[in-house]
């Protein structure tokens, strides 16, 4: 799924969506307890992640990497893990601080 913005009820636990809010790409996940939002750029080479369904994790389809659903590198060749974003819940949608 990808979209302009990101309604909170459409994510169910245990699953990530990617979308574009407020100009910024970014992957979400709902680990049912909180959201976990991330910048949607891989820390390697700056190409989009998709979220794998079966792994449950980021997946970059440029060179490889992986992330966890945290954003923690499982594979590289990244180093460094996706950037956590601040953000808020406003009438059941994500907006970024």
């Amino acid at each position: 799924m990808s979209s302009s913005s990101i309604k909170v009820s459409e994510i169910p636990a245990g699953q990530g969506v990617t979308a574009e809010i407020q100009g910024r790409p970014v992957a979400v996940y709902n680990s049912g307890e909180e959201l976990v939002v991330l910048e949607n750029v891989c820390t390697h080479m700056g190409c989009e992640t998709g979220w794998n369904t079966f792994e449950q994790t980021w997946d970059c389809p440029c060179h490889g990497s992986r992330y966890h659903a945290n954003g923690a590198v499982l594979r590289g060749p990244a180093q460094a893990p996706l950037p956590r974003l601040e953000h808020r819940i406003e009438n059941g949608e994500i907006v970024l601080d």
